[in-house]
């Protein structure tokens, strides 16, 4: 904010201050610029900051800081009358504020605890090069006929192996008994278990690759349609999404310390809460 804005502000804050109505339950910290007070609320100068920045406003557009200001008075005035007729005292508005002041709090120490997080450059790019290694050198677009137990696609493999059935069949049987059946695209070695990615990888296109692929729900039998070379993208393309990536491995990291030394008490189970999963 220009250094001429603020004189005047704070030249305005002490007339206002004369004009106040003594003690109220908002006071303003000591190092806080108190720019008016609404029923004895104030609105510091850096709520109209925080404001002005979270819609993109420059410190020297007057006109929307002015609008801005009009409009946090506006709430202020609404959000005394809430209070005044007990609406901050309803359990579902209680909540929300808690909601709120917990997540700026969050947001706050996370930034405060890791504004240098020593992350360079250096380290997306090991990244990068990992991924690159687990991708490959090639695609593989495939499709799939799903079981749901390893020795149903097993037994389908050995159908196909021994000459019994071809995939097309496979996928008409399957298909018949709603088991899924797809052709899910383009995939590349990063994707899949290693084991199977070692297999697939020596799979001519047109063939079935000798092994299952698990993904936990289901056992799939998986046809390589055809093959490509894998094209990465440059890693001036993918850094920023990297960095974006790690900060939050380091935040994620920061709030599990944080929960290993935090005394969490249950005090309903999760399953017992009479959630109403009502909106609002």
């Amino acid at each position: 904010m220009s250094n001429k804005l603020l004189i005047i502000m704070v030249a305005s804050v002490a007339f206002l201050a004369s004009c106040g109505q003594g003690k109220h339950e908002f006071a303003a910290g000591e190092d806080q610029v108190v720019l008016v007070e609404v029923d004895g609320v104030p609105i510091t100068l850096d709520m109209l900051e925080r404001a002005m920045e979270a819609q993109g406003i420059e410190a020297d557009d007057h006109e929307r800081m002015s609008a801005v200001f009009d409009e946090l008075v506006g709430i202020q005035v609404v959000a005394n009358a809430a209070r005044r007729e007990g609406v901050d005292r309803q359990a579902r508005v209680q909540a929300a504020l808690r909601l709120a002041e917990i997540r700026t709090l969050y947001a706050n120490y996370i930034g405060t605890a890791l504004s240098d997080d020593g992350l360079t450059e250096q380290d997306a790019r090991d990244i990068y090069e990992q991924q690159r290694k687990l991708s490959g050198d090639n695609q593989y677009r495939i499709a799939i006929v799903g079981y749901p137990s390893q020795g149903r696609a097993l037994q389908a493999l050995d159908a196909i192996e021994d000459g019994q059935l071809d995939y097309e069949q496979l996928q008409l049987e399957a298909g018949s008994e709603n088991l899924p059946v797809d052709e899910p695209g383009w995939i590349d070695q990063s994707q899949v278990p290693e084991t199977f990615a070692q297999k697939m990888k020596s799979t001519a296109a047109g063939d079935v690759v000798p092994v299952p692929l698990n993904d936990g729900s289901a056992w799939y039998v998986v046809r390589v349609l055809e093959t490509r070379e894998l094209q990465p993208p440059p890693f001036e393309q993918v850094k920023a999404g990297i960095m974006q990536s790690l900060r939050q491995q380091q935040r994620q990291s920061l709030t599990e310390t944080l929960m290993e030394q935090a005394d969490i008490k249950p005090m309903l189970p999760l399953e017992d809460a009479p959630v109403s999963g009502k909106g609002g």
